[in-house]
């Protein structure tokens, strides 16, 4: 069911950008056809929806590289130190080995009938937010949340191994 809600979800989204791709190029030609004749409009209507797909390209990279620089410099450690507390608070289990996969290790705490009702909530929220921004939020967004877990996770398996 997963693949082919996949599969599906990657044929609307390509859909979409062709769509789109015809319904900008259409406006500009009809836009460009007032002003010049038709192989002329042809022309310039190609070269006006190159010229906007590079803007938007550029400008999408920019806001994700200020938003990146800003997380790395900014927020990053105090929001692992702070996902760390969380951790150690509701006594989550031990990563151990599974701290590499993120999101293996918070399904099997929120599966895991010996861990508190506290962490287990905590494990399926995190993995519902985690899955929620890969799927529709900024991608900014979503890589940084993964660090700091990926992060917290490392972090927090070094100081159970240290407190065995």
């Amino acid at each position: 069911m997963a693949t082919r809600f996949q599969s599906s979800e990657s044929r609307s989204f390509w859909a979409g950008i062709i769509l789109w791709s015809i319904l900008d190029f259409a406006i500009v030609l009809a836009i460009a056809s007032m002003w010049n004749d038709w192989p002329a409009a042809l022309v310039v209507a190609a070269a006006a929806t190159i010229a906007i797909w590079l803007a938007q390209m550029v400008l999408a990279l920019y806001g994700f590289a200020r938003y990146m620089a800003y997380f790395w410099f900014f927020e990053r450690e105090s929001r692992t130190r702070a996902t760390v507390d969380q951790l150690v608070q509701l006594k989550m289990p031990a990563p151990n080995e599974l701290y590499n996969d993120v999101d293996e290790y918070l399904l099997s705490a929120a599966n895991d009938p010996s861990t508190s009702n506290d962490a287990r909530l905590f494990a399926g929220a995190t993995l519902g937010i985690l899955e929620a921004t890969r799927k529709f939020g900024p991608r900014g967004v979503a890589i940084s949340t993964a660090m700091v877990i990926e992060e917290s996770l490392r972090r927090y398996s070094r100081l159970k191994l240290a407190q065995e």
